[in-house]
């Protein structure tokens, strides 16, 4: 059986910089869960203020690659306003045991029109932890896209990390989506939110079939989980309880999907009006 040891961070943040606090954080859990493998933190749990956007390689991801090093841990970092010339990314870096920067995803879908001043990033993002399996990264409104999550499975992903910061009532639907992704992508999708009162926590770890192998309450959890990858290639390989095989079906298609033709233009979508903040006069 193989099996890998992971453990979200559901913590408890404040406005400010929150680097101290993650750092002691993943000590703790470290110390008290010895056997975890790897550690995934929320997005933006170090500073939910783009002013603070670092360059790639700055010290609040130096920090990160150290806490790694010294835990021997794989470390997926939430993610952090990375500074690009005159643009600023949400992007997350994947830290490996021994503190190298082996990918960074730039958040595809900023959640738009709050999060405005954040460039979407282009890349569907996976990464190997060798022996064990392939990785894909999402960060939060990245799922609500369903083709973002088949692509990262596309390319072999089959747990999907997913940094998230939540403040708002829509976290229902984000749990159905959650589990939605997980069963039509026959994977693993591991969500991990901020807690209260910054995010609204209920983060959420769905199996292959759907199944809650857990859910969080509101608040600051540890959540360390052990993930069993022989019973997601059994799902995969013979549909979970020997039932539907979407990806086999899937990749046997020969159905060629309009969305993706004539440069992705859609008269009914186009008819939506641009995409702004709504005002006070609209809907009365």
């Amino acid at each position: 059986m193989t099996t890998f040891a992971i453990a979200g961070l559901q913590l408890e943040t404040g406005a400010g910089d929150n680097m101290d606090r993650i750092i002691v954080e993943i000590d703790a859990a470290v110390r008290r869960y010895p056997w975890l493998e790897m550690v995934v933190i929320p997005e933006l749990a170090c500073s939910i203020d783009p002013e603070t956007a670092e360059p790639a390689a700055g010290p609040r991801e130096q920090r990160y690659q150290e806490a790694a090093r010294r835990n021997d841990i794989w470390l997926v970092a939430g993610s952090m306003y990375e500074a690009d010339g005159d643009r600023i990314y949400n992007t997350t870096p994947v830290i490996s045991p021994n503190g190298d920067v082996v990918t960074r995803h730039r958040k595809l879908f900023p959640w738009r029109p709050y999060e405005h001043r954040t460039t979407p990033g282009s890349q569907h993002t996976v990464f190997e932890v060798p022996g064990v399996a392939t990785f894909g990264v999402s960060n939060c409104y990245d799922m609500g896209s369903p083709e973002t999550i088949r692509a990262l499975v596309w390319q072999g992903a089959e747990v999907i990390v997913h940094p998230t910061l939540t403040s708002s009532l829509d976290r229902d639907p984000e749990l159905a989506m959650i589990r939605a992704h997980a069963a039509q992508n026959q994977c693993y999708f591991f969500d991990v939110n901020l807690a209260a009162p910054t995010g609204v926590g209920e983060s959420l770890i769905a199996g292959p079939g759907a199944e809650v192998i857990y859910q969080a309450g509101k608040g600051r959890e540890i959540i360390p989980l052990k993930l069993d990858l022989e019973y997601l290639h059994d799902v995969r390989r013979h549909g979970w309880q020997n039932l539907g095989q979407p990806l086999k079906s899937f990749r046997d298609s020969q159905v060629t999907f309009p969305q993706y033709e004539n440069g992705y233009d859609s008269a009914p979508l186009r008819a939506l009006g641009e995409l702004r903040m709504p005002t006070r006069d609209e809907g009365r």
